[in-house]
C-alpha cells in the first residue's frame, strides 16, 4: 500500500501531466482529469451533474492561469507539492523522512483518492493561503494556532525581531492562516477567481465543488493539518500588479505547521523558529539579497538556508530570543524537520542536514557576538553566511 503522503505526490504527477499534454489529448487534459474525479465520488447522480455543470466556467487555460498567477506573486509552493526529481545527485546527500514528515504522513491516512486529485487540481492546497494573503486585514486581531494557543508567542516575537534587525520593519505585517476558509463557499469562490481570472460570481459552483467534497471526506476535509502546513513572507514592493497594489508587507503563519511541530514535541519554540526565519527573507528583500551568481534551485536553497541562519542567529542571541541551551536544540531542530528533498524545484529549501547545518553555524556565530555584546548588521552577516555556504551544502556521502 502507497503512504498517504505519496498518494498526495501521485495525484499531483496525475495532475501535473494532464497540464501539460497536448489538447488534442482530452484524455488526460486537466479538464478531462477532474471530469473523472468528480464522476468517482460517492454523491447522488444530481449532486454529481451539478459539479459538471460548474466545470463549463472554467477557461480553457485554466491550469496555466493558476501558475502564471502564482509565478507573479512569487510565494513559493508548499515542498509538499512538490515531486519533482533531483538534477542534483540525491544520492550525495542524507535526505529522506523525518519526524514531522511522518506525523504529516499520519493525517492522511485513509483519504480518498478522487478527493485528492480534485483538490490538487482546484488549487485547495493553496485556498488558505491566497485567502490570507489577499483579503486577510493586518489590522485585525490575529489569533495563531487552532485554538489561539500561539497567538501571544507570534505577536511578542514579531516585536522582537522589528528591534533587533537593522531594516526598515515597521510596515510588516504579521496575518494567521486558517483552514475555515474552507469551509466557506464565499471565500474560498473569490480566492478561485482571483487565480483562474474568472469574473466576479464565476468559481461559487466550482468552490461549491470544493468544500462540499471536502466536508464529505473524513480524512481529507478542510480541517485536515495539510491545507495551512505553510508559512510564507511576501512583499509587493515594485509589483505593478494590481492584484497585489496596495498590499502591506506580510508574514503568513499556518496553524498546520504550527501543530505539526506541537505534536513531535519542538511547541512553541519551533513557532518562534518559523516567525523568525520568515522575517529573515524581509531582512533580504530590504537589503537586495536575493541577487547572487546562483541560478534555479540552488539559488533558492541559498535564499531559504540564509533565512535559517538569521533566524538561528536572533533566536539565540541575548538581544533577541534569547533561548538558552535547553531551548535551543529544538530551536535548531526545527529547521532540520522541515528540509525537503525537492533538488530540482525552484522552491528547494535545503535538505534536512544543510538546514540543520547552516541554522548550527548561525548559532555559533550568534555565541561569539553576544559576548561583544553588540548585534552583527544584517549586510555583514549576510557576507559571513555566502563565505561559509560551500560548506553548509557539502554533499553528505563525501
Amino acid at each position: 500500500m502507497r503512504k498517504p503522503l505519496a498518494l498526495l505526490a501521485a495525484a499531483v504527477v496525475a495532475a501535473t501531466f494532464a497540464i501539460s499534454a497536448p489538447v488534442s489529448a482530452q484524455a488526460t487534459s486537466p479538464t478531462a482529469a477532474l471530469e473523472g474525479a468528480i464522476n468517482s465520488l460517492h454523491v447522488d447522480d444530481a449532486t454529481k451533474a451539478r459539479y459538471l455543470e460548474s466545470v463549463k466556467a472554467l477557461p480553457a487555460d485554466w491550469q496555466e492561469r493558476a501558475a502564471r498567477f502564482k509565478a507573479r506573486l512569487g510565494v513559493t509552493d508548499s515542498a509538499w507539492n512538490d515531486v519533482a526529481r533531483s538534477a542534483i545527485d540525491p544520492n550525495d546527500y542524507q535526505c529522506g523522512d523525518t519526524t514531522l514528515t511522518a506525523w504529516l504522513d499520519a493525517r492522511l491516512e485513509g483519504a480518498d483518492f478522487g478527493t485528492i486529485l480534485i483538490v490538487v487540481l482546484l488549487g485547495g492546497l493553496d485556498v488558505p493561503a491566497y485567502d490570507a494573503l489577499l483579503f486577510k486585514s493586518a489590522d485585525e486581531p490575529q489569533s495563531y494556532g487552532e485554538n489561539g494557543e500561539y497567538t501571544t508567542t507570534v505577536t511578542h516575537e514579531m516585536r522582537d525581531l522589528k528591534r533587533f534587525w537593522d531594516i526598515t520593519s515597521d510596515d510588516i505585517r504579521d496575518v494567521a492562516m486558517h483552514s475555515d476558509a474552507l469551509k466557506d463557499v464565499g471565500r474560498t469562490a473569490r480566492v478561485l477567481e482571483v487565480l483562474w481570472g474568472l469574473p466576479a460570481g464565476g468559481g461559487t459552483g466550482l468552490a461549491e465543488l470544493l468544500t462540499e467534497t471536502l466536508a464529505e471526506d473524513p480524512v481529507l476535509n478542510a480541517d485536515n493539518p495539510i491545507f495551512t502546513f505553510n508559512a510564507f513572507a511576501f512583499t509587493a514592493e515594485g509589483d505593478p500588479d494590481p492584484v497585489v497594489q496596495g498590499l502591506p508587507d506580510k508574514i503568513v503563519m499556518g496553524d498546520g505547521i504550527m501543530k505539526g511541530m506541537a505534536a513531535i514535541g519542538l511547541g512553541d519554540v519551533a513557532t518562534k523558529s518559523i516567525l523568525a526565519h520568515e522575517f529573515g527573507h524581509h531582512v533580504q528583500y530590504e537589503d537586495n539579497l536575493f541577487d547572487s551568481p546562483l541560478t534555479g534551485p540552488e539559488a533558492t536553497r541559498r535564499t531559504e538556508l540564509m533565512a535559517d541562519a538569521f533566524a538561528g542567529y536572533f533566536l539565540t542571541h541575548k538581544r533577541g530570543g534569547t533561548l538558552n541551551a535547553k531551548r535551543l536544540l529544538p530551536a535548531v531542530q526545527s529547521f532540520f524537520e522541515v528540509g525537503d528533498c525537492s533538488f530540482t524545484s525552484d522552491g528547494h529549501h535545503g535538505t534536512p542536514n544543510q538546514r540543520l547545518a547552516s541554522s548550527s553555524w548561525a548559532v555559533d556565530l550568534s555565541q561569539d557576538e553576544q559576548k561583544k555584546g553588540h548585534i552583527m548588521p544584517s549586510l555583514t552577516f549576510a557576507s559571513l553566511f555566502d563565505a561559509q555556504l560551500p560548506i553548509i551544502v557539502k554533499p553528505d556521502a563525501q
